[in-house]
């Protein structure tokens, strides 16, 4: 299937339903060198198959790290340095194959590098999917301080399913994807996935095939909504004491969960919490945080960002974004206490 992408001035052909064997066994690549950069891990479950694929174009690989944030300065000057070894007047496609850091990682370098390029990035989950069609492709100094950015401009996106099928470890995160999708932008959708998803059982078991669609659809529509709602409460968990013992992914689920409390509590919306903190619990999700987190130290955080940056989204209800609203300690006292009986409640105490 086939699904033109439009931002502004820019367009891109996102390519999903087929094997990515299949789909570049139609695209022809006009360029002598072909650049993949990707993961550590990809590189070594996908480098014989994806060289041939390019064949007979020259194929070099630039290899990163698996963190999720390899969108790093130190990634970025490397890569640029690895560019810096073909003649200027070289034709180069870029491809970034992995995970979301390397959407951002290799658009970002194709829209600095001095040569001829063209790039198309290769998605390898379904929330990799969705930061390949983001406005802006960034680097972080660290994972919660964007240093650069530039329009993210791929030329093609080609997300093949089966290979997401197959990582079953991060089947959560991607679930992840698609609440928030339902939360921000959809309310039908969200009871959807309520209903056809009442365990962690369920959703291992089905694939998120079906999905790709409403992904594409809601990100086309308001994804600067979607990548935004949740960020501050994530950012700030980045400078609490003991947030290193949280991943990042925990991080994002976290800052998602806190922002979507938060809204419920200051618009008084008419959402059971309670119910849908146990359907979380019930999917997998980490909802307790660990016992040294420091609760206090969080709201300071998130305050002291809030005055830095622009007022936080709320929804007027679900599936609608309302505004912006100014973050007050009142509200936030009241989200993080409606969290705690809420963590009481599923553990039954």
């Amino acid at each position: 299937m086939e699904f033109l992408f439009s931002r502004a001035q820019q367009e891109t052909v996102i390519l999903y339903g087929e094997t990515l064997a299949s789909v570049l066994r139609e695209q022809k690549v006009v360029a002598e060198q072909v650049i993949i950069f990707t993961n550590q891990r990809y590189y070594d479950r996908f480098y014989e198959k994806l060289t041939r694929l390019f064949l007979p174009n020259s194929v070099s690989w630039y290899i990163c790290t698996n963190q999720v944030y390899c969108n790093n300065f130190t990634e970025f000057t490397h890569g640029m340095d690895f560019l810096g070894h073909y003649p200027k007047q070289s034709r180069v496609l870029i491809v970034g194959f992995g995970n979301e850091g390397i959407m951002a990682l290799s658009s970002f370098i194709h829209a600095t590098a001095v040569l001829n390029t063209a790039l198309w990035l290769i998605p390898v989950s379904l929330r990799g999917l969705a930061k390949s069609v983001k406005e802006r492709a960034i680097v972080v100094r660290k994972p919660d301080i964007p240093m650069l950015e530039n329009p993210n401009a791929p030329g093609y996106v080609i997300y093949d399913q089966t290979i997401a099928d197959k990582q079953q470890e991060g089947k959560i995160v991607d679930f992840l994807l698609l609440i928030r999708c339902g939360v921000v932008g959809d309310p039908q959708f969200i009871k959807a996935l309520y209903r056809s998803y009442p365990d962690q059982s369920s959703m291992m078991k089905q694939s998120f095939a079906a999905y790709t669609d409403k992904v594409i659809e809601l990100y086309q529509q308001q994804g600067a909504y979607l990548e935004e709602f949740g960020q501050l409460f994530t950012e700030a968990l980045y400078q609490t004491e003991n947030g290193h013992l949280l991943s990042d992914t925990m991080k994002i689920f976290y800052g998602f969960l806190f922002h979507f409390f938060w809204t419920v509590n200051q618009q008084q919306l008419t959402v059971d919490l309670v119910q849908f903190g146990q359907w979380l619990y019930r999917l997998g999700y980490p909802v307790a945080l660990p016992e040294s987190f420091s609760i206090s130290d969080y709201l300071t955080h998130v305050l002291d960002l809030q005055k830095k940056e622009k007022k936080l989204l709320f929804l007027s209800k679900v599936g609608t974004i309302g505004g912006r609203v100014a973050v007050n300690e009142e509200d936030l006292v009241q989200t993080l206490t409606s969290y705690e009986q809420l963590i009481k409640q599923i553990r039954g105490n």
